[in-house]
């Protein structure tokens, strides 16, 4: 008999990518402080903190990201992104496509 196991179901499901363009008709602006933040806060800063760059804890995380980790409008170019989608901490990938979308609606602090 075989049978398969997953560690995770949800590194075998697609996650559809967040609209960027203002144009279209299913886009939604992705908000800094209520849908990113919350995100490190939950995720990251155990080691991204005041003892490890980028700080990520809130109030500095923002500040500590652009433009060193961060190119807006350019996910591909985007450190913290690239590293995130290579595997980094294996963040769930719906938390990493909200991550790209809200790089590629233009990085806003809102």
């Amino acid at each position: 008999m075989n049978s398969c196991y997953y560690d995770n179901d949800e590194d075998f499901i697609t996650i559809p990518e967040i609209p960027t363009d203002p144009g279209d008709p299913g886009y939604v602006e992705i908000k800094y402080g209520a849908e990113i933040q919350p995100i490190f806060t939950e995720s990251c800063t155990g080691c991204h903190n005041e003892n490890r760059n980028p700080d990520l804890r809130e109030g500095k995380s923002y500040d500590a990201l652009l433009p060193t980790y961060v190119t807006p409008f350019k996910s591909a170019e985007s450190l913290l992104y690239t590293k995130l989608d290579g595997g980094h901490q294996n963040l769930a990938p719906a938390k990493i496509e909200l991550i790209k979308a809200w790089i590629n609606q233009g990085a806003k602090n809102n």
